[in-house]
């Protein structure tokens, strides 16, 4: 036999013993999680996760001591998940406070300030207002707006850039002006 037949041998057996470790441990490996975790889908998520990264590392399985290493990992995931799931329950009373900060007057300030750019679209000249049209309003790329227009890319890049100067400059002159 040749050395790439007994590796491609060696790999089959591998991924064998794999198939047979999480047939015979998968749901032992999922009941372990949700003695940390209540929530029967996130457990079918870090179960899965823990086998993929194993399954991914396949080269270095070894029968004797896969159990011992996917209950320590089925367990790091499982803090984790509960670590992340706490700071975000404790931000919840801060993403609270911020929205009710951010008021009508704040909204409706934002929605001019929308409106007003969409004005100054509609009276650039009529290439400029094309590609700024089709880059953020039609969320369309670069290469997209070019082949659309008959324009290069960086000629796209040169109306983005000119139409954002007259943005820009709308908006730095109100706000020297002191109005808002």
């Amino acid at each position: 036999m040749s050395n790439e037949e007994l590796e491609r041998e060696s790999v089959d057996a591998l991924r064998s013993a794999f198939e047979r470790f999480f047939k015979e441990n998968y749901s032992r490996l999922y009941y372990y999680a949700l003695r940390y975790i209540p929530d029967t889908e996130i457990c079918k998520d870090l179960v899965s996760d823990s086998f993929h990264f194993m399954w991914e590392r396949i080269e270095t399985f070894r029968t004797d001591t896969a159990l011992t290493y996917m209950y320590t990992h089925v367990q790091h995931l499982c803090i984790d998940y509960i670590r992340r799931s706490e700071m975000k329950e404790a931000n919840v009373p801060s993403y609270l406070s911020m929205l009710k900060e951010w008021n009508a007057t704040d909204w409706q300030e934002s929605e001019e300030r929308i409106q007003t750019i969409m004005r100054l679209i509609e009276k650039m000249p009529s290439v400029t207002r094309e590609v700024m049209e089709q880059c953020y309003l039609y969320k369309k790329k670069y290469r997209e707006v070019a082949a659309l227009t008959g324009l290069s890319e960086s000629g796209v890049r040169k109306h983005i850039m000119k139409g954002l100067d007259i943005i820009r400059s709308y908006f730095s002159v109100k706000y020297k002006k002191g109005s808002n």
